[in-house]
């Protein structure tokens, strides 16, 4: 398993426990509700998204037969797409306002462009 798959794996799952505990605090009024955006976000490109990274960066080369060619592009992949869902989620929670949150929701859209460009060579290439 290439180091991308691995460190998507990995910190999907970081995401989904850090998502759970975000929604347990905002259902029992600890945090305010402008974290909800940061909640769900963190449940759906933290979660699922890199949980759908780790998994077709494993398996896609192999249902085609393939080596994957680009492992060191994958993991930035993976990085960006941690970074961005970080600032994301932090400017919703902070309220750091929209640009900032703007700049990180670029990275996370750049991270998800990336992916699908990394997935098209693999399935094409």
């Amino acid at each position: 398993m290439i180091l991308a798959s691995r460190l998507a794996l990995t910190t999907a799952l970081l995401w989904f426990v850090a998502a759970n505990l975000v929604g347990l605090l905002l259902g029992l009024g600890v945090l305010p509700y402008n974290w909800r955006p940061a909640h769900a976000h963190m449940q759906l490109l933290g979660f699922v998204a890199l949980m759908i990274y780790g998994v077709a960066y494993h398996a896609l080369p192999r249902f085609r037969g393939v080596v994957f060619r680009r492992p060191g592009l994958a993991l930035f992949q993976v990085g960006l797409a941690n970074l961005g869902l970080l600032g994301m989620a932090l400017a919703w929670g902070l309220g750091l306002g929209a640009g900032v949150w703007g700049a990180f929701a670029g990275l996370s859209f750049a991270a998800g462009f990336l992916f699908a460009l990394l997935a098209l060579e693999i399935l094409w290439g």
